[in-house]
């Protein structure tokens, strides 16, 4: 089937597909004062059964952990950040979320019983 053209020999016209660009929140002025300035990147992005011992015991000490924490659950990045590799940083995430609707919901309930 020639493009621009149905299976049955009519004209088709064709609208281009536009993918929305990915959505990573901007790193900010705190990636400058990481601990992690001026390292090897490969020790953060470990492979080969590597767990990555260096890159957190730099980030333990680090001043801007939970800022890089955020940073890097909020847009899912690869590799260790603030001393948490994605895996961890997914959990943590949920776990934060699990609080947040318990949070949610005993406040409804304290709404409820005040009414």
């Amino acid at each position: 089937m020639p493009e621009g053209t149905s299976t049955n020999g009519r004209p088709v016209r064709l609208l281009p597909v536009v993918l929305p660009a990915p959505v990573t929140p901007p790193i900010g002025d705190w990636h400058r004062l990481g601990l992690c300035a001026g390292e090897n990147p490969e020790v953060f992005f470990p492979s080969n059964g590597d767990s990555g011992a260096k890159a957190r015991e730099i980030c333990t000490a680090c001043p801007v952990r939970e800022d890089c924490v955020q940073y890097a659950t909020e847009a899912d990045e690869f590799g260790i950040w603030g001393g948490l590799d994605q895996q961890q940083r997914r959990a943590l995430k949920r776990r934060q979320s699990r609080q947040a609707r318990r949070g949610r919901a005993s406040e409804g309930n304290r709404t409820e019983e005040s009414a």
